[in-house]
């Protein structure tokens, strides 16, 4: 069995529509991992069905007045959830006969409970209703079927050290207690209370053992001299040195676990601790529903333990797993499918049942998505790209134009030109729902101008209304391609970035020097130019710049782009990032002017407006 499925309404910031649940969401048998930033509801998620099922461990877990949802400024006065569980033996279900949901079909009866916990808010109470069963009435379930619904529960910022040692908080303790091995069938003494008991008795004999230990016995005697002074004659006391607390509960709450040897860090603290709740999970594979939540599995982690640690519970775990994580390491090394988007109080489960993706999709992203890309689970907005070019300019350009994107929460993907329908796709939803975060698919119109078209050809040379009408078709094509969702084409309107900024007339100078130092840094031993290189450099760019300087702005950006940066095969990548310093440097002393010139330049606009649309503001020409 397992929890198939989870329904919320008015819980924190999930509210209600109508009689529907403010958010649904359907959960895998094995694993699910909620993503999403901050207070997007992942947390909600794992206390709701905390809330419902209670914990192994019993750790203490109540509703408070902020659990219930504010809408309009007014707090809801109820709380419903719902769970369902499904993949039921028919031993599993013969635990829950009276509340099971019986559907016969062909290859035998498929089960199904459905759990409803709803609490009311009156006159500073809470008022809990739990009940179960396949009508919205239901009957309440006995304790002995509540304990085979528990659940096993990781909390996040795991404070390892203290967790784990002796104390009346101890969170060892806790997970002991729970296990079988500490849990007395009766009321004769467990193994561990007669070890404290022995190790008591010989404690109290090495304290009164004067013969041996004159030392010791003279140290207890002292202070029963001491403390019978501060009663009268009448009311003498005495008083003994023990392990105090000889009953089994009291013991546990006294051991602690520890590495041997040195004091671990927190990073091998948490796993300690993440290996003490799993002793928990296995202890309870025989009774009942199998699901563990884990909070923040990556805290304290570094990416390869992260990984190790994901690649175990994949691998080795027999119940559910419901996890959340901040960590793109993660999210880009669990199957897409496992994965569950939270987005201003919604969930989107990626499963192919759910998304527009396709087999050749999920296949083309295992391989490839990295925790570079797998920002976007995280974004506001999202850029994709084509290449490093775009990838190191853009953030530039939206920073000069006032859009910084992390101030938006906006990621760069560099996809390369074959990824871009795989990754868009993510963003789309079989039910024609949108995620409420843009997309700007940002790609060359790669259509070659005529100078250079016709350079390649010895006959049926193409003529300007040729390459107009391919333009309009390739731009058209695109434009059918990539508009779907949220999910929208800025496309250079002649061939490529850097043939587009060579077009230029306030850019293609700077593109120029750029050009011509990422070449000479290309080919330098150390990256760097000496003395002697930049007076050489310092000539060619004159050299160039004053050819340009004779030639229209088409047969100029040829020169530039094909003639120049493609036939001496410069690295785009570099050049980029020496043009986005460039910028950079123009604008720190002229500010206004240089983000006039980028919003007003035709050529770029498409840049601009990719920007617009993922930080959702609208850029002015010329603002």
């Amino acid at each position: 069995m397992y929890l198939a499925k989870l329904s919320l309404w008015d819980f924190r910031k999930f509210g209600h529509n109508g009689n529907k649940p403010g958010v649904s969401v359907v959960f895998n048998e094995c694993l699910n991992v909620l993503i999403g930033e901050n207070d997007s509801g992942k947390t909600a998620i794992i206390d709701a069905i905390r809330l419902v099922l209670g914990t192994h461990s019993r750790e203490w877990f109540s509703v408070e007045d902020d659990d219930f949802h504010v809408k309009g400024g007014v707090r809801s006065d109820e709380i419903k959830i719902e769970c369902v569980f499904q993949g039921f033996t028919t031993k599993e279900a013969s635990n829950f006969l009276e509340w099971v949901d019986i559907q016969e079909l062909e290859d035998g009866p498929e089960y199904s409970l459905t759990v409803r916990l709803k609490i009311k808010r009156a006159d500073g109470r809470f008022i809990k209703e739990l009940k179960a069963g396949a009508d919205s009435d239901g009957s309440s379930l006995p304790t002995d079927a509540l304990e085979l619904l528990k659940v096993i529960y990781l909390k996040p910022l795991r404070d390892a050290d203290s967790e784990l040692t002796s104390g009346r908080r101890s969170r060892l303790a806790q997970i002991l207690k729970a296990h079988p091995v500490f849990i007395k069938k009766d009321d004769s003494a467990h193994p561990i209370e007669d070890i404290v008991k022995g190790a008591n008795e010989k404690i109290k004999t090495y304290f009164h053992d004067d013969e041996n230990y004159p030392e010791a016995t003279k140290l207890v005697g002292t202070i029963n001299k001491y403390l019978n002074e501060f009663f009268s004659k009448k009311d003498q006391h005495s008083a003994d040195i023990s392990i105090s607390g000889s009953e089994l509960h009291e013991i546990l709450h006294r051991l602690s676990l520890v590495y041997d040897g040195e004091k671990a860090g927190l990073g091998s603290q948490n796993l300690l601790y993440i290996a003490a709740e799993l002793l928990l999970a296995q202890s309870t594979l025989q009774h009942g529903l199998q699901l563990s939540l884990i909070e923040e599995l990556e805290a304290h982690l570094h990416p390869q333990a992260q990984l190790r640690l994901i690649n175990y519970l994949e691998e080795h775990s027999t119940g559910q797993l419901i996890l959340t994580t901040h960590s793109t390491t993660l999210a880009c090394s669990i199957k897409l499918e496992n994965l569950i988007i939270c987005k201003d109080g919604k969930l989107y489960p990626m499963g192919a049942d759910y998304t527009g993706l396709d087999r050749k999709n999920y296949d083309f992203l295992e391989r490839f998505l990295d925790a570079t890309k797998a920002n976007l689970f995280f974004a506001k907005g999202v850029i994709l790209v084509e290449g490093d070019a775009e990838n190191l300019l853009l953030p530039t350009i939206a920073r000069i134009i006032g859009y910084p994107l992390h101030h938006y929460g906006v990621s760069v993907v560099n996809v390369g030109s074959t990824g871009f329908l795989h990754y868009a796709k993510i963003f789309e939803r079989k039910n024609g729902t949108n995620m409420g975060i843009p997309v700007s698919v940002v790609t060359d119109l790669d259509i070659k101008p005529l100078s250079v078209a016709n350079e390649e050809k010895e006959k049926d040379k193409l003529t300007a209304n040729d390459i107009q009408k391919l333009k309009k078709n390739k731009y058209n094509s695109l434009v059918d391609h990539y508009t779907f969702a949220q999910v929208k084409p800025f496309i250079a309107p002649n061939w490529t970035l850097e043939y587009e900024i060579a077009l230029a007339k306030d850019f293609y100078k700077s593109f120029v020097r750029s050009l011509l130092r990422a070449k000479k840094i290309g080919t330098s031993k150390y990256g760097i130019l000496r003395q002697d290189s930049e007076e050489r450099l310092k000539k060619e760019i004159k050299e160039l710049l004053k050819v340009v300087e004779d030639l229209s702005s088409e047969e100029a950006a040829k020169l530039i782009y094909n003639d120049t940066m493609l036939t001496q095969n410069i690295s785009k990548a570099i050049t980029a990032q020496v043009f986005a310093r460039a910028l950079d440097q123009r604008y720190s002393k002229h500010p206004r002017m240089v983000r006039e010139k980028l919003t007003s330049c035709d050529e770029l606009s498409y840049l601009v407006d990719a920007i617009s649309y993922a930080t959702g503001q609208n850029i002015e020409n010329g603002s």
